[in-house]
């Protein structure tokens, strides 16, 4: 059974290095041509440790996906190394990545079935049903029958190790024929060493339990196969020999245990004309047959060459040197009386294995190193694809912050249309003023020419000339009324107002069109330059680290790449409340219509202001606090918390230290108030009236587009509250006072006593 193991394995591996032999995409450019799974595989016996570099320098140049990198290692590791342990580590690895492998379910079921056979060659009987099972199962269900067959060849030989010979062997004989019907139905490599391996593992499982008649009856199939195998095109080198060599060691097997000296004779000259009888696989085949039929003198003699051969290859410290050596000189010292030497030879057979501990658990820790390094690589890919992730974000919220240029762009446009909208307004008052104009005059022209009264005509005359800067005389003598008296006296008469006071007004009208033009352009120009600036500004520095941090010439430690990613994220943050503010303050803007009320509760709302705001400085207390008496008033609720969120983020940020407090009282008249107290910077003198304005700051260098107050005064008109900056408090900061009208709740005392 020790060499059925090695040929099964022997087996595995030559299909493994087949099936990858066969990919079609390799045909890559730019990549080393040795960088290829074609080449890997080509050079996975003969130089594994080349091929292991190859593999890790195409990790790190990302040349393949992780699952055919771990793929990759578990063919070297199996087919070059035979580390079993490490190509069942990287096996087990590829398996984790289920969806790439049912891509390619050829390579999935060589890779069940390869795994298996590693299990079973470990005696872990149970783990290698467990894989074959699995691989028959992907092959039943894709119709690959001459797949489901071989795996359920390896079913069979672990569940006889595992003791249930009588399934096992059954398993074997219900599928005999149909192994040999497949390759006979389709004779190629791969279905006719798959019917070797199962008729070969069956054949060898009747010798074990003695069953010699049924082998008897196999040894025809066997050789049929055998021979078949012979006839196969494009078969490996070599291996049809190792497979004939191993026919006649099971027959030598056979007829040994039968007592048919003639045809085990046979058997052993064929394999004696074989050009590998001085390999160990042969000699191990030859000892055992010696050993067999108790031939001691040429047991002896094929030892001696063993040992020899094994002493000069170094590789004494081997479970082949123990049982194909030692095993056989301490049997073979005891057939001669040596019982000293038998002795000897336990003892040193006992150092050698504990050697060979000690090799597997060094083996083990470098299986464990290689494992942890290969690990590691992974963790560094895995930060370097986090980085480039990182830079990729960047990139998108530059984009982003593109957008919302051009967002902001669309958003001027508007407003640009809405202050010409508010020019309009402004030419539509000029003209009602011009129609009051024309009710002064009481002019009615009637529909008939002849009864127009010429001194209304000079009158009308006169209006235009008074808007200009003739005297009363000039313009009396110029509309025929002869002196200014005169004039004066007509014009009263008619139009109910003195000549000289109709000048005036039409002065002062068509001074205050004037400013109304110019205010509008100013409120144009301020959003304009404001919003600009605003917006400009953060673009900048994200723009600028943006390039510090994708420069590939410029190297950053970790802690200037954080840096420059915190500041990056916090213009965007910034942005992003300024277009919400701006958003929010067109959205009040947009209408008239009163805000919906609603009962709400005050300490909720506090408490919502109080967890929304900006921490404070250090040293700054925040208070909230409900002395009004009540628990709830009638109001919008939304826009109550966000004035006061606007107010108190204002005094955090104009606010180095002392305290900032929010109260809620009930005034003399019965309305609820909230008052925003803070010791900050305060109002400059002669400011208290532009701090609503929009796009006005007190401080120029704090950040901020000048709109809170703006906004706070839109949704205190639209929910019918007032905000007033208290001009009676005198002390050091500043304080705004919301009154909220019309409330119909009582007082708690109130409620309690009903």
């Amino acid at each position: 059974m020790r060499v059925i193991h090695y040929l099964s394995v022997l087996m595995v591996l030559w299909f493994l290095a087949s099936c990858i032999g066969k990919r079609t995409e390799a045909n890559r450019t730019g990549i080393d041509s040795t960088h290829t799974r074609e080449y890997i595989a080509k050079i996975s016996l003969q130089e594994p440790e080349r091929a292991l570099a190859i593999i890790d320098t195409m990790e790190m140049n990302k040349e393949e996906r992780p699952y055919a990198i771990n793929f990759l290692r578990f063919v070297v590791y199996n087919n070059g190394l035979a580390d079993y342990k490490m190509a069942d580590y990287y096996g087990k690895q590829v398996l984790k990545d289920s969806v790439e492998l049912k891509k390619d379910i050829k390579r999935y079921y060589t890779l069940l079935n390869t795994l298996a056979s590693i299990a079973n060659s470990n005696s872990q009987f149970a783990q290698s049903i467990f894989y074959a099972k699995k691989a028959a199962e992907i092959a039943r269900e894709n119709n690959m029958m001459e797949y489901e067959v071989g795996a359920i060849g390896t079913i069979a030989l672990s569940t006889i190790m595992l003791g249930d010979k009588e399934s096992g062997l059954k398993m074997f004989s219900n599928n005999k024929d149909k192994v040999i019907k497949i390759m006979n139905d389709n004779p190629n490599f791969t279905t006719a060493d798959m019917a070797y391996s199962f008729m070969g593992n069956y054949v060898e499982s009747l010798i074990t339990q003695k069953r010699y008649d049924e082998v008897e009856k196999n040894i025809p199939d066997l050789l049929y196969i055998t021979n078949k195998l012979n006839t196969i095109d494009n078969i490996m080198d070599g291996y049809a020999e190792y497979r004939q060599l191993h026919t006649y060691s099971i027959l030598m097997n056979y007829y040994d245990a039968k007592g048919n000296k003639n045809e085990s004779e046979k058997c052993l000259k064929e394999i004696m004309k074989s050009d590998l009888v001085g390999t160990g696989f042969v000699q191990a085949m030859i000892s055992e047959h010696y050993y067999n039929v108790k031939d001691i003198n040429k047991l002896a003699e094929i030892t001696a060459q063993m040992r020899k051969n094994i002493a000069e290859s170094e590789d004494t410290i081997s479970e082949f040197f123990i049982s194909y050596v030692l095993e056989y000189e301490k049997f073979i010292n005891k057939e001669y009386g040596n019982y000293r030497e038998a002795l000897e030879k336990s003892e040193v057979i006992n150092g050698i294995k504990d050697s060979i501990f000690k090799k597997y658990s060094i083996e083990d820790g470098i299986r464990l190193s290689k494992i942890y390094e290969t690990q590691e690589k992974e963790h560094q890919l895995q930060m370097k694809d986090a980085q480039l992730s990182k830079h990729k974000n960047i990139f998108i919220v530059v984009t982003v912050m593109m957008i919302l240029g051009t967002a902001f762009i669309v958003l001027l446009l508007l407003f640009n249309r809405k202050v010409n909208r508010r020019n309009k307004t402004i030419v539509s008052t000029i003209n009602q003023m011009m129609q009051r104009e024309g009710e002064l005059t009481k002019f009615r022209l009637s529909e008939d020419a002849n009864n127009i009264n010429p001194d209304e005509m000079r009158l009308m005359q006169s209006l235009e000339m008074l808007k200009g800067n003739k005297t009363l005389d000039e313009i009396a003598t110029a509309c025929g009324f002869g002196n200014a008296k005169a004039f004066n006296k007509k014009f009263h008469e008619h139009f109910g107002i003195q000549a000289e006071e109709y000048r005036k007004w039409s002065k002062n009208m068509s001074k205050q069109d004037k400013t109304n033009i110019e205010e509008a352009k100013q409120m144009k120009d301020s959003f304009i330059r404001n919003m600009s600036h605003e917006i400009r500004t953060p673009l900048n520095q994200i723009f600028g680290f943006v390039q510090l941090l994708t420069d590939p010439n410029i190297q950053l430690s970790d802690e200037e790449k954080r840096q420059y990613n915190d500041i990056i994220s916090d213009q965007t943050t910034y942005m992003t409340r300024l277009i919400n503010k701006f958003l929010e303050l067109s959205e009040y803007e947009s209408s008239d219509e009163p805000l919906p009320r609603e009962t709400i509760s005050i300490d909720e709302t506090l408490s919502i202001v109080q967890s929304t705001v900006p921490q404070p400085q250090a040293g700054v207390e925040l208070t909230f606090s409900n002395n009004s008496g009540k628990d709830t008033i009638d109001t919008n609720g939304k826009g109550l918390t966000r004035i006061l969120q606007c107010l108190v983020g204002n005094a955090v940020k104009f606010t180095p230290s002392g305290y900032i407090s929010v109260e809620c009282i009930t005034n003399a008249e019965g309305s609820v108030t909230f008052s925003v107290t803070d010791t900050g910077k305060g109002i400059p003198e002669g400011d208290e009236e532009r701090i609503f304005d929009r796009f006005y700051k007190v401080d120029s260098f704090v950040p901020g587009a000048g709109l809170g107050l703006s906004l706070v005064c839109e949704i205190a008109k639209r929910m019918d509250a007032t905000v007033e900056f208290d001009r009676s408090y005198k002390a050091q900061g500043s304080r705004f006072v919301i009154t909220i009208k019309n409330t119909k709740n009582e007082e708690i005392g109130d409620n309690h006593g009903s």
